[in-house]
Parts: structure tokens; sequence; C-alpha cells
């Protein structure tokens, strides 16, 4: 029967086109980003969890920068510490010449400019030494974020010359973060006279310093207690730094799991996207060629009204 009004094959055709259409654009899609579910109706069932295993790998990934960056800072502190502590060697090498009654007067003269200088410079790098603009020798705590609403925070100890630990807390490094002294005492090496700290020349008077044999003897005992506090505030950095870095390793290894799950569910696999989508080109070519025979199948009615 030749009939004008609906021509079936054509329409069949038009509709398969149309269906082809949406496989060749579902294709292209995923090839030209490399994800499977690049919109909910590619996978209702599935896309929550790989949008879910994403958020979580990226923020382990920035989780590890923020212990990377805990690292450089606890080593910031680390290097400064070295820095003091040879600086405190070098300060028992001159009140221990400053200890034998012959040193004279001009020679105590000298010893003590030169410890004058030494404790300025200590100052200068508890004062000078930051991370990112942040001040690192000052006792201040190094929060960390790890993902989440999770975070640990480390206790650095204060370096500052003139630091003070009420209590043998383990608030400075005379401390080493467990007692104040060699003795266990208060904070002996804390250079409390509060001379230190100020610019130019430092009177010790009575205190400590290389001014008298006496002097010195006492400078010797807070020098000794500070080389205990560093010692024991450097081990304690030490092992920040080595807990840091196995934090940072286990993180990389749950990254990598979230990353490799997310990508089994979510990541387009190119042979068969490439493989369906030269399937779905040959279909809509043959389609419209089809379309196109449909359409002058019509033509032939005219045959009949001559």
């Amino acid at each position: 029967m030749t009939i004008l009004n609906y021509n079936v094959a054509a329409q069949r055709a038009a509709t398969t086109m149309t269906r082809n259409d949406k496989v060749m654009n579902t294709a292209m899609s995923r090839l030209s980003t490399g994800v499977k579910l690049n919109q909910a109706e590619d996978g209702a069932a599935t896309i929550g969890v790989y949008k879910g295993l994403e958020v979580q790998a990226k923020t382990t990934r920035v989780a590890i920068d923020n212990i990377n960056n805990g690292i450089s800072y606890l080593r910031t502190v680390d290097d400064a510490g070295a820095a003091i502590e040879n600086i405190l060697i070098r300060m028992k090498e001159i009140v221990t010449l400053a200890q034998t009654s012959t040193t004279d007067a001009s020679q105590r003269l000298a010893l003590q400019t030169e410890f004058d200088l030494l404790g300025a410079q200590w100052n200068r790098i508890t004062t000078d030494t930051k991370w990112n603009g942040i001040q690192v020798m000052n006792g201040g705590d190094l929060t960390i974020g790890t993902g989440a609403s999770s975070t640990f925070t480390l206790a650095v100890d204060d370096w500052r010359s003139d630091a003070d630990d009420v209590g043998g807390t383990g608030a400075d490094i005379a401390t080493g973060a467990t007692v104040a002294s060699a003795d266990g005492g208060g904070s002996d090496m804390a250079f409390t006279f509060g001379t230190l700290a100020a610019p130019g020349h430092i009177d010790f008077g009575s205190t400590a310093g290389p001014g008298t044999v006496g002097d010195a003897t006492n400078a010797m005992d807070q020098i000794d207690d500070a080389l205990i506090g560093i010692g024991k505030s450097r081990a304690e950095l030490g092992a920040q730094i080595a807990g840091l870095k196995a934090s940072a390793d286990s993180l990389v290894d749950l990254a990598d799991r979230y990353e490799s799950n997310a990508s089994a569910i979510g990541d387009a696999d190119y042979a068969a996207e490439s493989a369906g989508l030269a399937s779905a080109q040959i279909v809509s070519q043959a389609a419209t060629a089809m379309l196109a025979q449909a359409n002058a199948q019509k033509g032939t009615v005219l045959a009949l009204l001559k």
C-alpha cells in the first residue's frame, strides 16, 4: 500500500539517528574528559560514591601538603636551634677562660664583649627566624589539619634567651620538654636577669658572665642547663619530624587507594568507548542513507498521477 501522510521508514530512520546521536555524544564526552560519570544520569547509583572518593583523595593530598609544611616548619626551628647551640658552646668556652684568675682585666673585657655579642646574636636568631612570616622560636603551638574536621597539635619550645618556664612545665628550652634544669629545679638558664634582650652592652653585675671568676662560674651553670635543655628540645623536634614523615607516608598510601577506587568507578574505558563511538558513527551514516532512501521512495507516487 502506497500512502503519503505517514512515512514509517523515514520516521524509524530519523528516530534511530536521534538515539544514535545521544550515544555518540556520550561517547565523545567520555573520551574527551576521560571520565565515565560526567552527569548524574551517567550513573545515578554510583556517582555519589565516585564523587565522595574524589573529594577524599583531594583532601588527603592537601593534608599531605600540610604535613610536609609542618616538617619544613620544624626543620626551620631545628636549624635555628643548632645555631643557638653553637653560640652556647662558644659562650661556654668564653666563661671557661674567665674562670681562671690568670685572665687579666683587659682580657675579661674582651671576653665579656664577645659574650654580649653572642647573646645579642641569640636574640636576633629567635626574633628573625620565621616560616611563611611566622616567628617559630617563641614557643607557639603548631596545628596541622589532616582532612575533614581532624587536626593535631605539636608543642614547640620557646627558644628565647629570657624564656621563663614557670613551674618546670616544659614551655621553654630550659626544660627540654621534661625537666627545668639538670637538677630538675627552676629555669636556671633562662637569663631572666633581663639584659640579653636589650641592645648594647650587657652588664652582668653579680649575676652571670665572664666579669669575675664567680660570675663566670654562675654563667657556666646557666649555659650547662641551656645546653641540656637544647639537646632535649632538638631530640623532641627530631621525634616530631619523624612522626610527621610517618604520617605523610601513611596518607600517601591512603590517597593512592582513594584515587585507585575512584578510577575504577568513574574513569572512562577508552577501548570500549572508542569501539562504541565507531559503531555509532557507522549506524549514523547508515541511518542517514536510509532516511534519504525512505524520503525518495514516496516520489514514486508522482508516477501514478501522470
